[in-house]
């Protein structure tokens, strides 16, 4: 029986919130996840997939980036995000409680500034806190 349904919240669905999708369903099983974007990516990010394979995790990595819905958000008993301004994407679009979203100030490496492999590390540390 899953215990709680959480959802991982990023912008492109590309690489922090699959990634973070993949790893708790490596590293805690009894909860149900998914992850989705506020303007999804056409693909999930390679190298996200790489450090998933070091991690034999690559397997439980969604096909695909996937929008967020208001369903989506619905059924979610919390919601992961990670940057406030998906937060506040949510808030505004979706009229949603504050009290259900949290905040794991993860930033894209997406971005060239930011290491992949550090994200991918403090994501891990974070889902295996959860």
């Amino acid at each position: 029986m899953k215990i709680m349904e959480i959802l991982f919240v990023c912008t492109g669905n590309s690489f922090r919130s699959p990634v973070a999708e993949a790893l708790t369903k490596k590293y805690k099983p009894e909860l149900d996840v998914s992850s989705a974007g506020t303007a999804p990516a056409t693909l999930i990010a390679p190298n996200g997939k790489k450090l998933l394979e070091k991690e034999n995790a690559r397997k439980l990595v969604k096909d695909h980036p996937q929008p967020l819905t208001a369903e989506l958000v619905q059924s979610a008993d919390r919601i992961i995000v990670m940057q406030e301004e998906h937060a506040n994407f949510i808030r505004n679009t979706l009229q949603i409680d504050s009290h259900k979203i949290e905040n794991w100030d993860i930033e894209d490496p997406i971005n060239p500034d930011v290491d992949d492999y550090r994200a991918f590390q403090e994501i891990k540390e974070k889902v295996r806190r959860l």
